[in-house]
């Protein structure tokens, strides 16, 4: 099966080349400086020194990245800070990012696409590919399709790729990277059941670390068995002081949802996500964080659920902002008074510290000073306000309780009893007043 799925390598492949990507890197930091007030990060030294020592050695671990996915920019700034140290990586994408003129783009930038619903193709060119696909439609109508053929068009039938071939096309691709390029891959495994019993794969809307897929850490497992290279998955974690998109997912929903609008889904996601900064100033901090790699051992024992434990180690990597702090200490409040949100972020603080999570951008402030600095990503301008305070009553009120939600699903995760016996996802609330849930 694997030698058959070879032939359509080239409607997925990556562009990526073996050379110096220092221009790129100098483009998307000039973009990064436009979205983001900074951009810190923390164990890519670590790496880089173990790629150049084995470098040295005619050697090379390849590297898994494993991230959470919040944002459109986790890629960008992962890549990123990966181009600066000429480390670029292949990075998984689903079929969906890859729209016209985008489609080479991304794969310059190490992406390769991953068919997640059936598809079909009419060319492994994407200009070509995008006009049969918008010509297609009219073949089904006698007159329009009479004018095509006097005008010299030809039908074109598609390839259609279902499920099953999808699947084979991913795991001979997947083996093809790291037995033949021996290509490092960076992959999002979060992952989603909807309520049609779907499943969803891509960015976190609600903001929580979903669960990890399990099959594509089988498949590296699989792979690690019969490949003589070296394998390490290395847990990364982007951490948002606010997210760029997070008023925009309620509207990515709804255009999801409608037949017209869906097939504009993500061109208004791009649109957005890249100008928004022209009339939303203030900027956020971003912390990326890459984890202590984690070696693929030949007999590694199959009784450990690695999807879990790689999930847990990515989330632990979460780097905390006054924003989450806030989103936590409201809970599902509408309104609070302001006397009672400083005793939520107080206890909110207190817990957090008991996780041994990174608070170094809030350790030296008080609970007044961690509202004020959340205000200033809540409150932006009087369209794009998700939290105001009456300074009359001393009252906070949500106004986008979508948007302020997703700051507390950011640490949510922090507050699991991690491996608890047949519930791995239990969530501990610390502002329930039940006495027997004070402690966690």
């Amino acid at each position: 099966m694997e030698n058959s799925a070879e032939k359509y390598f080239k409607y997925v492949n990556h562009h990526l080349k073996n050379k110096s990507y220092r221009l790129e890197y100098n483009i998307t930091t000039f973009i990064s400086r436009r979205l983001f007030a900074s951009v810190e990060v923390s164990g890519l030294d670590a790496l880089t020194k173990q790629r150049r020592a084995e470098e040295a050695q005619g050697s090379k671990t390849i590297n898994i990245y494993i991230s959470r996915h919040l944002s459109e920019f986790d890629w960008q700034e992962i890549q990123r800070l990966l181009a600066g140290v000429d480390m670029m990586s292949t990075i998984q994408a689903g079929d969906n990012l890859f729209i016209g003129p985008l489609d080479p783009l991304l794969r310059h930038h190490g992406a390769f696409k991953v068919f997640r619903n059936q598809a079909r193709i009419f060319s492994d060119h994407w200009l070509a590919n995008s006009i049969y696909k918008f010509m297609d439609p009219f073949w089904k109508a006698p007159l329009l399709k009479r004018l095509l053929l006097l005008s010299g068009f030809k039908l074109r039938e598609p390839l259609v790729i279902d499920a099953n071939l999808a699947k084979d096309i991913y795991t001979a691709y997947m083996k093809h990277l790291i037995e033949a390029e021996g290509k490092d891959i960076l992959i999002f495994p979060e992952y989603l059941k909807t309520a049609d019993k779907n499943v969803k794969y891509g960015r976190s809307y609600s903001g929580k670390l979903l669960e990890f897929t399990p099959l594509i850490f089988k498949l590296l497992r699989d792979i690690n068995k019969k490949t003589q290279r070296r394998l390490q998955i290395v847990p990364v974690n982007v951490s948002y002081e606010r997210v760029v998109e997070d008023q925009s997912f309620k509207t990515l929903e709804k255009m999801k949802a409608n037949k017209i609008t869906k097939r504009f889904v993500y061109l208004a996601d791009y649109f957005f996500n890249y100008t928004h900064w022209l009339y939303q100033p203030e900027k956020g901090r971003v912390f990326v964080k890459f984890g202590e790699p984690v070696p693929m051992k030949k007999t590694m024992d199959f009784k450990l659920r690695l999807h879990d434990d790689i999930r847990k180690k990515v989330g632990q990597l979460q780097t905390i902002f006054p924003t989450q702090i806030v989103g936590y200490a409201f809970d599902d409040k509408k309104e609070l008074r302001n006397s009672e949100l400083i005793k939520r972020v107080e206890k909110t603080v207190h817990e957090l510290k008991k996780t041994g999570a990174d608070m170094r951008y809030i350790e030296k402030l008080s609970a007044d000073e961690i509202i004020i600095s959340a205000y200033d990503h809540f409150n932006l301008h009087p369209k794009r306000r998700f939290l105001v305070k009456n300074e009359s009553s001393k009252i906070h009120v949500v106004m986008r309780k979508d948007v302020l939600s997703q700051y507390r699903n950011h640490i949510l995760h922090l507050f699991e009893k991690w491996y608890e016996t047949d519930q791995l996802m239990k969530i501990i609330d610390i502002f329930r007043d039940d006495s027997d849930t004070k402690a966690f």
